[in-house]
């Protein structure tokens, strides 16, 4: 009541209000355009649309409290430049959230309709499309849980070695698909062991909440807001001819309608300038004890000691833990006692994982060392959590696209 009492006080579109005033077409839709409504609009994966006035403004307080605690837009990376630029990154910078704060305690202002910037651009097309992933229809089972995490084995059809540079995801039931990895298994004996867990679960595909559950790199990872994805321009990732990939989906249970069809459309090139390599970066030495609100696990490992003998350039990382976590940092100790800050990501959520690609590679020498810290609430489990890809096991990793200088 008091949100359709604010709503109604507030200043209509004719109003002469001041001008000086936070006003929502102005000042407020632009923001939520370029930073919300691909996800908040209809047939979109979240609950309510933010598109126009009448929405927004039934919903001012808890948008307001969503951006200032950062659980909205979903970037769980600290973007403001303190620790590192990334491409893309949809975070709000502390005077956009200070304007819809002016907005909603300055009585919700309209403003002049024509100020309204309109519905965003389309979200880009892939130029080239050489392969795809199809999953076709499947039938999403929740069992007593809202999330379902299931892997899919599905072969692209590359009959020759070449390189993915960029995907696009066509998600066929946008309001329950969360997010999509899809990983490359390391060989035969790993696609083997993903066919037996499908051939072992009854039902379409195989659950698999941590990750793919076999050896496997990462070819791409996927969450709403994007549909068009590119690797820095002159590089890509090679795909094997003749090997079938697996496509983890974290479905959410948003609607009635269990039903989806996801795409995948590859750009695969025959030659890139540079090769990027994803690789994993673990401490699988955890223990971390229960009834804790804040602990902490960190490790400290050098290139040359994991057997890197010449430098990389890091091009993006992706960190990773499950539902215990709540932060988890990464950085390069350097040779001369200097840091660099890698990924900050101060509140964790298992349920948007990304990829954060840097503006400029950073070059990794074999003399530097990576560091990495993982913090965990274990005040839900009454037992001692170690490494595991169970949901009751946790994981402290990061994911390295890497190249050769």
């Amino acid at each position: 009541m008091l949100l359709l009492l604010l709503a109604c006080n507030s200043d209509s579109p004719g109003d002469s209000a001041d001008p000086s005033a936070v006003q929502y077409n102005r000042d407020v839709a632009p923001i939520l355009r370029d930073n919300c409504v691909s996800c908040h609009q209809a047939g979109a994966i979240g609950p309510f649309g933010l598109e126009d006035y009448e929405q927004v403004s039934l919903l001012a307080n808890q948008v307001l409290d969503s951006v200032e605690s950062r659980r909205m837009p979903p970037y769980l990376a600290d973007a403001s430049g303190a620790c590192n630029d990334y491409h893309d990154a949809k975070w709000l910078s502390e005077d956009e959230i200070a304007t819809i704060r002016d907005w909603v305690d300055g009585g919700l202002v309209e403003g002049n309709p024509e100020d309204h910037p309109g519905a965003p651009d389309p979200l880009p097309e892939l130029e080239e499309v050489s392969h795809t992933l199809d999953l076709g229809e499947v039938e999403v089972a929740f069992a007593q849980s809202s999330d379902a995490y299931r892997c899919f084995i599905v072969d692209p059809g590359v009959t020759e070695e070449g390189f993915l540079t960029g995907f696009e995801v066509l998600p066929g039931n946008p309001e329950i698909v969360h997010h999509l990895i899809v990983y490359a298994p390391s060989d035969e004996a790993a696609l083997a062991e993903a066919y037996e867990l499908d051939d072992a679960d009854s039902g379409e595909g195989y659950t698999c909440f941590g990750d793919a559950r076999v050896d496997a790199s990462m070819l791409a990872s996927w969450a709403p807001g994007t549909s068009v994805n590119r690797y820095p321009e002159g590089t890509g990732i090679r795909v094997k001819p003749d090997m079938p990939v697996v496509v983890q989906m974290h479905y959410n249970n948003a609607s009635d309608d269990h039903l989806d069809s996801t795409k995948v459309n590859l750009q695969i090139e025959p030659q890139v300038e540079t090769e990027m390599l994803s690789f994993f970066w673990v401490d699988a030495t955890l223990n971390i004890p229960p009834g804790q609100e804040s602990h902490s696990e960190e490790s400290v490992v050098s290139l040359s000691d994991f057997g890197v003998p010449i430098a990389l350039n890091l091009w993006a990382v992706a960190p990773h833990m499950h539902k215990l976590g709540r932060s988890e940092q990464a950085w390069l100790e350097h040779e001369d006692g200097s840091e660099t800050c890698l990924v900050d990501v101060p509140r964790w959520d298992f349920n948007w994982q990304l990829a954060y690609t840097f503006t400029e590679p950073v070059r990794v020498e074999p003399s530097d060392a990576i560091g990495m810290r993982c913090t965990y609430d274990s005040t839900s489990v009454d037992e001692v959590t170690n490494w595991g890809d169970g949901t009751q096991d946790e994981m402290c990793l990061l994911t390295m696209f890497v190249s050769l200088p």
